[in-house]
């Protein structure tokens, strides 16, 4: 196996530029799990980048068998490839799902409006996943696939369906003329409760930005759901509402 010595590598260069590239078809993957998870579900992977430590480990024999090319790295590769502050020493150069963009009028969806913390992102992809759901709707949100949003969903964005929505208006009213129910979560008393999703078909919730909640826009074509709260916390931060959501949904 070839190794790459130099930071100035051209096939390093390219695969930094990836890091922050949301219009680009690849992405690079980052850890064992991640790279993994590419390799498990037919992820094409077009290059794979190692330190010796982690070819000797044996844990990656799946990931360089499902690799078009692979590189043994020094440390120092590694560290400018890297994301996180202590990286495991592997990385993949993958293509980007390409995901449908059909609705399943019967599903069930958590829509995204402009959530822009990656973190949160991802873990709502992964619990969107755990939770069954049909898929995630994303309007104006971060990249689902910058390296701390695949890092959060634990590698969902590989298998989960994430649909991003250009225009979300036109989009929302195309569906709930096909017969799915809009609900818009929102910090009002006033609003019913979020048990009211559970055991309901054909549904999509909206989760709005971490600052200003939904638009008027997405809120003038749904109906307002809350989570009743007994102590004195006024709301929860948009990834910890999503999740009582989605399981009230998941019901």
């Amino acid at each position: 196996m070839e190794k790459i010595t130099s930071r100035n590598n051209p096939k390093i260069k390219y695969a930094c530029s990836l890091k922050n590239a949301r219009e680009t078809a690849f992405v690079l993957a980052e850890g064992l799990r991640l790279c993994r998870d590419a390799a498990e579900n037919g992820i094409a992977i077009s290059t794979c980048f190692l330190t010796e430590k982690m070819y000797q480990s044996g844990e990656c024999a799946a990931i360089l068998e499902a690799s078009q090319a692979s590189f043994l790295i020094e440390q120092s590769v590694s560290e400018k490839l890297a994301e996180t502050k202590n990286p495991q020493g592997i990385f993949c150069i993958c293509q980007k799902p390409q995901l449908s963009c059909e609705i399943d009028s019967s599903g069930k969806y958590l829509l995204l409006e402009q959530v822009r913390d990656p973190g949160n992102f991802g873990t709502m992809v992964r619990t969107a996943e755990a939770f069954g759901l049909s898929g995630i709707l994303a309007c104006d949100c971060c990249d689902a696939f910058s390296a701390k949003a695949m890092r959060a969903s634990m590698g969902a964005v590989f298998r989960f369906p994430v649909i991003e929505i250009e225009q979300e208006e036109a989009f929302l009213r195309d569906i709930i003329g096909k017969g799915m129910n809009l609900y818009c979560a929102v910090v009002e008393s006033a609003a019913a409760d979020v048990g009211t999703l559970a055991r309901q078909q054909g549904i999509i919730t909206a989760v709005g930005n971490e600052a200003n909640g939904l638009s008027r826009e997405t809120l003038a074509l749904g109906t307002p759901v809350t989570i009743h709260m007994a102590g004195r916390a006024e709301s929860f931060n948009v990834s910890q509402a999503a999740t009582v959501i989605m399981y009230e949904m998941a019901k």
